[in-house]
């Protein structure tokens, strides 16, 4: 089973992102010993940057968008290109930051019963 952690640790975060200037958060899916992949984001709402070893993608883009729902975040966006086609499929749209998306409408059940 696969679960993803929240990572926070600024030391962590460099050493896995690199990142210069704001410390961003890392979504980072662990299965056993190995990790099938994280996703770099911070908590303005940006996604940038996904790296998926094993089909995790939607999973940690799920994750993320719960992570910065529960921080009161209300729109995630991604100005990384590469992400766009995998976003478009889970529901961002294009917007002048790139793509995006209001995490409530996101997590909304798509039918009543």
């Amino acid at each position: 089973m696969i679960r993803v952690n929240i990572i926070e640790d600024e030391r962590i975060v460099r050493s896995v992102a690199g990142a210069e200037g704001e410390c961003p958060l890392i979504a980072w899916a662990q299965e056993n010993e190995k990790s099938p992949g994280h996703c770099v984001f911070s908590l303005t709402g940006e996604i940038k940057d996904i790296i998926d070893k094993d089909d995790v993608f939607e999973l940690l883009v799920r994750s993320t968008l719960n992570c910065l729902d529960l921080r009161g975040v209300n729109v995630a966006f991604c100005s990384n290109k590469e992400l766009f086609d995998g976003l478009k499929r889970l529901g961002f749209k294009e917007s002048a930051r790139g793509v995006e998306v209001d995490i409530k409408s996101f997590f909304k059940p798509c039918c009543k019963h």
